[in-house]
């Protein structure tokens, strides 16, 4: 269907469909009132025929009298009357033959118009003759009737009664035609009825589809969204313009559970990030005697297993100092100073400042694709920190003489790169938003390096991923916009 679920199609389609059921009843209403005239046309023209042809019979019959008149009594004006008759009974004959358009019919009128010819000659010839004026009544009565009415008159008379008949037979074919044209009437003015019965349902159909459950779908989503239940998806069906409705409504839902989740983690880390700072004053007061103190009677007459405990009492305070630097770090609010910067000068400045750490375990760390264009436009101490918690994790998970890949991709309008260790993996996802994404197993780690580079990327409208590496070990994938100078090269 043409997306029948338009609003300005379903109207178009109902206008259309009334339009055509007023054509369809002005053309069953047109067509009845035309049949009706036929038939009544019909009807009258056969009644003016067997008017006629009774009239002319009349006409006939009067003639004889004035033929009779003429002979037997020799009337003054039975000529005169006589001509006028046969004028008439003429005329008639000519209307007859005009009104008649059916062979039968035309047929019918010639054979009576025969009969009359014929005796219409003996008429003539009777009236061209002078009055014998007999005297005799009862004579007269017999020669009249013998000679003209009987005789004179049979074949007319026989012709005559045929064209009644016939006339008799078309009226009434007439009228059971004119009773069939009233039932089929009837039955044609159902059609505009069932064809208005079945608008009326295909109509509440469609209304019932495109408009009242999925606007009560609507409603019943408004509800849930009303209630808290953001999770609630609207069915998108119904008129298009209501499908572009429940989708709005739907991203809504969507973009008011993200606002939500977002304005829960910004009150946590709000709410941590006014308690951690009190938390960290008063540990790190403690921290700082406790260190002194062991700092203090650590020396070179304390007994080895006394200036052990004092050396791993001084290396825990470290790690809990550190820890806390760390916390304050990532809850603390960040300004973004950005600078146009190439990816793998930011990533090399970080592989610098553990070197340290990458000699001692005897790491080799390969570099690929560092020379393309992987301009970013990032704050460099930030990002630089980012990378180094995710290279400190790859360096602890490698074993002794592994291998670390860094390397530099350019898809399409952004730069990434992919930190990949031979270590046994990560036994977790690490998820964005979260503050302890997973286990620490680093003997200097802090827990906040992988939560620190996701809300670094986060800032830069970057993402981090970590998927499993093809021969075991973990890959580290930062993925930042390209600079608008790298985009233009591209």
């Amino acid at each position: 269907m043409f997306r029948i679920y338009s609003m300005k199609g379903l109207l178009l389609g109902h206008n259309l469909a009334f339009l055509l059921l007023i054509i369809v009843t002005g053309a069953m209403g047109l067509l009845g009132v035309e049949l009706r005239q036929r038939a009544a046309e019909e009807s009258q023209r056969l009644s003016s025929l067997v008017n006629l042809v009774h009239e002319t019979r009349g006409d006939v019959y009067r003639q004889m009298t004035e033929v009779f008149d003429h002979h037997f009594l020799a009337a003054p004006r039975a000529a005169t009357e006589y001509r006028v008759t046969g004028n008439r009974i003429a005329a008639n004959f000519a209307k007859m033959e005009a009104v008649a358009i059916h062979p039968a019919e035309a047929a019918a009128i010639e054979g009576l118009q025969l009969a009359f010819e014929q005796v219409r000659q003996k008429t003539d010839l009777i009236m061209t003759r002078l009055s014998s004026a007999f005297r005799e009544a009862d004579h007269l009565v017999v020669v009249f009737t013998a000679d003209l009415e009987m005789v004179w008159l049979a074949d007319y008379e026989r012709v005559f009664t045929a064209t009644d008949e016939l006339m008799s037979i078309a009226q009434n074919a007439e009228e059971a035609r004119v009773a069939r044209l009233s039932r089929t009437a009837s039955l044609i003015l159902l059609i505009p009825v069932a064809l208005a019965g079945g608008l009326l349902l295909i109509s509440r159909v469609f209304v019932q589809r495109a408009f009242v459950r999925p606007v009560n779908a609507l409603l019943a989503g408004v509800a849930a969204f009303g209630q808290g239940r953001l999770d609630h998806k609207v069915p998108e069906s119904g008129a298009t313009e209501l499908v572009t409705l429940q989708r709005a409504v739907n991203r809504m839902s969507e973009d008011l559970a993200l606002s939500r989740e977002a304005l829960v983690r910004s009150e946590k880390q709000a709410a941590l990030g006014s308690l951690v700072p009190v938390v960290a004053h008063n540990i790190r007061n403690p921290l700082a005697s406790i260190r002194a103190t062991a700092q203090v009677h650590d020396s070179p007459e304390v007994a080895p297993d006394v200036a052990q405990g004092l050396k791993d009492i001084r290396g825990t305070v470290d790690r809990l100092e550190q820890w806390l630097s760390s916390l304050l770090s990532y809850l603390n609010p960040l300004q973004l100073a950005r600078s146009h910067v190439p990816l793998a000068d930011v990533a090399g400045t970080a592989i610098d400042l553990l070197v340290p750490r990458i000699e001692e375990k005897s790491l080799a760390v390969q570099r690929i694709g560092w020379d393309g264009q992987s301009d970013v436009t990032v704050d460099i101490h930030l990002m630089e920190q980012a990378v180094v918690g995710l290279l400190s994790n790859a360096i602890e998970a490698s074993p002794d003489q592994g291998v670390i890949l860094v390397s530099i991709k350019t898809p399409e309008n952004s730069v990434q790169l992919v930190i990949a260790d031979q270590g046994p993996g990560m036994p977790f996802r690490p998820a964005p938003g979260e503050l302890s994404p997973g286990p620490t197993t680093k003997s200097y780690g802090s827990g906040l390096g992988i939560p620190f580079a996701f809300k670094i990327c986060d800032l830069h409208h970057g993402t981090v991923d970590f998927e499993p590496g093809a021969d075991g070990g973990t890959e580290v994938i930062v993925t930042l916009p390209a600079s608008e100078a790298a985009r233009s090269a591209a």
